[in-house]
C-alpha cells in the first residue's frame, strides 16, 4: 500500500515546562539531615517522589544500596496549621505543654487546650468539647459542649459558626481558656508527611504494608526506601543510612499542530499508524528525538452557504 504524505504547515500551540529528576544512589552513611545538606551541596536536593514513574526510576538507582536509603520526605513538627487558615505554626505564636507534641503517635495530630491553658497533641478520633470562632459573636469564641472527634468539631464549628477557635496570640489564647475546664478542641491539626526536602507537596507514597509506623521514638521520622522491594519505611532521622539525591532539570516542551494530505483513507487505522511512522521518520531524520506523535481527527465541517 502506497500512501502520499505532504506536511502542509506546522505551527506552534503551546509551551510548558518539564521537570525531569535524575537520581543518583551516594554511597555513604549519613542522618537524614547530613544527607540532605551533602544533596543540596552536590546535587539538587534529597530525591523527591511524585508517581509510580519516578519511584521505579529511584528503586533501581538504590537496588545495590544496602537495607534502607533516606529520600527526601520528611515528618516533622512544622506541619501544624490552624483550621481557619494561615501559616505553618512554626513562625507563629504557641503555648504547648512541656514535651508536646511529642510525636510519639503518629496518630496524634490534633490539639487541645488544657485547664491550665496549654496546649497538648491528641488522636484526632478522640473525642471532646470545642472552643469555636464565631466572627459575629460578642465575645468572638463559644463553647460547644458536647463531646466529638477534632473532625466532627469543626464540622459544627463551620456550619453553626464561622470555625475552630484560632489562638495565634496570649490574649486570645487567654479568651478561649476562660470557656474551658478539660482538654477541649482547638483548631489546631498537623498535616503528617506533606512535604518533601525541596518543599514540594506530598501527592504521591510507595509505603510498605506495615508503614508509616503507628508508634515511635521522640523526635522526627524520616521515610528511607527499601532497595529490595522499593517500598518506603518511616525511620528515625537520627540513623544513618546511605541515601539517594536528585539532579532536576527543566525541560521546555513544545506542542505542535500538522495538517496532513493522504491520497489514501486516513480514517483507516493502518494508513493512520502508516503515516505516523512515515512522520516520525521524517522527524528523526531532522534530528529530532524527544517527541510524541497522536493521530487526531477534527470533525469535518460543511462549507457555509453565501447569498
Amino acid at each position: 500500500m502506497k500512501t502520499l504524505l505532504l506536511v502542509l504547515a506546522v505551527s506552534g500551540l503551546s509551551a510548558q515546562s518539564a521537570v525531569f529528576r535524575e537520581y543518583h544512589h551516594v554511597d555513604m552513611v549519613k542522618t537524614w539531615a547530613e544527607a540532605q545538606t551533602h544533596c543540596r551541596e552536590a546535587f539538587t536536593d534529597l530525591a523527591t517522589v511524585a508517581s509510580p514513574e519516578e519511584n521505579a526510576r529511584m528503586k533501581s538507582a538504590v537496588q545495590d544500596a544496602g537495607s534502607h536509603a533516606w529520600i527526601g520526605l520528611l515528618d516533622d513538627l512544622k506541619g501544624w496549621k490552624w483550621s481557619l487558615g494561615g501559616e505553618d505554626l512554626s513562625d507563629e505564636f504557641t503555648h504547648w505543654n512541656e514535651g508536646r507534641p511529642d510525636l510519639k503517635s503518629s496518630n496524634e495530630t490534633c490539639a487541645v487546650i488544657r485547664a491550665d491553658g496549654l496546649w497538648a497533641d491528641r488522636e484526632c478520633s478522640d473525642t471532646y468539647p470545642a472552643v469555636c470562632y464565631d466572627e459575629k459573636h460578642p465575645s468572638k469564641f463559644v463553647l460547644a459542649a458536647a463531646r466529638t472527634t477534632w473532625h466532627e468539631a469543626r464540622t459544627h464549628c463551620r456550619s453553626e459558626h464561622t470555625d475552630l477557635a484560632s489562638a495565634r496570640n496570649m490574649p486570645e489564647n487567654r479568651d478561649i481558656h476562660s470557656l474551658v475546664t478539660d482538654y477541649t478542641w482547638i483548631g489546631l491539626r498537623r498535616n503528617t508527611w506533606a512535604r518533601w526536602s525541596d518543599q514540594s507537596p506530598r501527592t504521591f507514597t510507595n509505603w510498605d504494608e506495615s508503614q508509616p509506623s503507628r508508634t515511635r521514638q521522640a523526635g522526627d521520622s524520616c521515610a528511607a526506601v527499601g532497595s529490595a522491594a522499593g517500598t518506603w519505611w518511616d525511620v528515625g532521622c537520627g540513623a544513618t543510612n546511605h541515601f539517594v539525591c536528585e539532579k532536576v532539570y527543566t525541560r521546555k516542551q513544545q506542542t505542535f499542530k500538522m495538517k496532513m494530505r493522504s491520497e489514501a483513507d486516513v480514517n483507516d487505522p493502518a494508513v493512520q499508524r502508516q503515516l505516523l511512522e512515515q512522520l516520525h521518520a521524517k522527524l528523526e531524520k531532522h534530528g529530532l528525538s524527544d517527541f510524541k506523535l497522536r493521530w487526531t481527527v477534527s470533525p469535518h465541517k460543511e462549507p457555509e452557504k453565501k447569498t
